[in-house]
């Protein structure tokens, strides 16, 4: 081939490499949101901090920049898509400017006309959610005077956001003393509302109703369970405006101090506040009532002498020990309390604790032959004998504990009465109790 057809071929693919370059650059525009540092024909968009961080579940504030440098038109709208599961609740710019419907995922500004080379400010609000995805990058897009929705530009690179924190769960509608087999509600022996659980945001805030994650599914189960109850009623709800309400929940076996955890997906798990599962709460009215509650081995009752609105009695579910004494059966758990489900100290009962002969045969040999005695327990202290005394915490309650004495030495105050054995072989116990105490013989 001659120097001549080498050369003429050689400008021949050259122009038509150029060509195809010129072609391709106009053929394909510049995508909405992409960096775009310097333009003679478009808007640049710079955010006022990049990378930025918003706590779990907070609203944030995000500041832009704008400045318009297309010498032949005007910015008409504005777009801001926010990251995914963010939500959008507010926003502002020049005056004038009108928002589209919010909350939502996006915000568009319709705009005022803003003069050639305008820099103006934009501030989007939005909620980041409890659990992030794994892009958290906002996109930016507009429609300027002629139509055009390729002119809007990131100065240096999309606003990033990274979600920080946890969110959490609280019980706000704390569990209350009832019965077995009844609702669990924030009322004494089922009444008052559900129990609530709130969704909280990173800064341990009630969660914005609008948030993505107001509507999780909070599952309650028990944390604590004394008495190795079971739990029923419909244990998973989906929450309403970042509040889930529990109505008909219950437990089936009594006990002293059960404690509820709540747990949802991404989110810290809470526990309630310990209460107690109760055998049988007897309303009373103005007169005196009695309870009574037994199992194979042991029964116990009770029968009020000073007035209260209800009397309870559970047996099982709490532990006591006296010092230097071997117990035998179930521990009974008493109280006398008026309409609101407030103790009434000063109420006193007349108990009976009877131990049947199997359970007095289950302990060691030598103590069959030592008299039984009550165990007793009581927010308030009271005489013991000696050697007896100490103190245990049950369901967050301290309790001093001990032997009681015989009234023949008492002349106020929880006593024993009288010991006495059956033809069946058991041995009953009759005893004064006071207050809100707990017992075993």
């Amino acid at each position: 081939m001659s120097r001549r057809s080498r050369l003429f071929r050689f400008r021949l693919i050259s122009g038509a490499g150029a060509l195809v370059a010129f072609i391709a650059f106009f053929a394909l525009p510049a995508q909405a949101g992409h960096a775009w540092t310097t333009c003679s024909d478009c808007y640049i968009v710079t955010p006022g901090t990049n990378p930025a961080t918003a706590g779990a579940g907070t609203g944030e504030q995000y500041a832009f920049q704008v400045t318009n440098n297309d010498p032949h038109e005007t910015l008409r709208s504005l777009t801001f898509t926010a990251p995914a599961d963010f939500v959008v609740t507010g926003a502002s710019g020049p005056s004038g400017t009108t928002l589209s419907s919010l909350p939502g995922s996006s915000v568009t500004l319709q705009l005022p006309s803003e003069p050639t080379g305008t820099t103006f400010a934009v501030t989007v609000t939005a909620l980041a959610p409890c659990v992030a995805a794994s892009s958290e990058a906002w996109r930016v897009s507009g429609v300027d005077s002629k139509g055009e929705t390729n002119e809007v530009h990131w100065s240096a690179s999309p606003l990033s956001v990274s979600v920080t924190g946890t969110c959490g769960l609280a019980f706000t509608g704390q569990p209350a003393q009832t019965a077995v087999n009844s609702d669990i509600l924030t009322g004494f022996n089922s009444t008052g509302s559900p129990l609530a659980v709130q969704l909280l945001d990173a800064n341990g805030d009630a969660l914005n109703a609008a948030d993505s994650a107001a509507a999780t599914a909070v599952t309650v189960s028990i944390q604590a369970n004394p008495g190795g109850g079971t739990l029923a009623g419909t244990t998973t709800v989906t929450s309403s405006a970042g509040v889930a309400d529990f109505g008909n929940l219950q437990i089936n076996k009594a006990g002293v101090g059960y404690e509820l955890a709540a747990n949802a997906t991404g989110f810290t798990a809470a526990t309630s506040n310990p209460f107690t599962v109760t055998g049988q709460i007897q309303a009373c009215g103005n007169g005196s009532c009695s309870v009574s509650q037994s199992t194979s081995n042991t029964a116990t009752s009770a029968a009020t002498t000073a007035p209260g609105d209800f009397a309870a009695l559970g047996l099982g579910g709490v532990s006591l020990s006296c010092r230097n004494y071997i117990g035998v059966g179930e521990v009974a758990d008493f109280g006398i309390f008026n309409s609101a489900g407030n103790g009434v100290p000063t109420a006193s009962a007349i108990a009976t604790l009877t131990i049947s002969k199997s359970a007095l045969q289950s302990l060691p040999w030598l103590y069959r032959f030592f008299p039984r005695q009550v165990c007793y327990g009581s927010p308030t202290p009271f005489p013991t004998i000696p050697g007896t005394s100490g103190t245990t915490v049950v369901g967050g309650v301290t309790y001093h504990t001990g032997l009681l004495l015989s009234c023949f030495l008492v002349h106020r105050g929880p006593c024993l009465i009288s010991r006495r054995y059956t033809p069946a072989g058991a041995v009953q116990l009759t005893f004064v109790a006071n207050g809100d105490p707990i017992w075993h013989g």
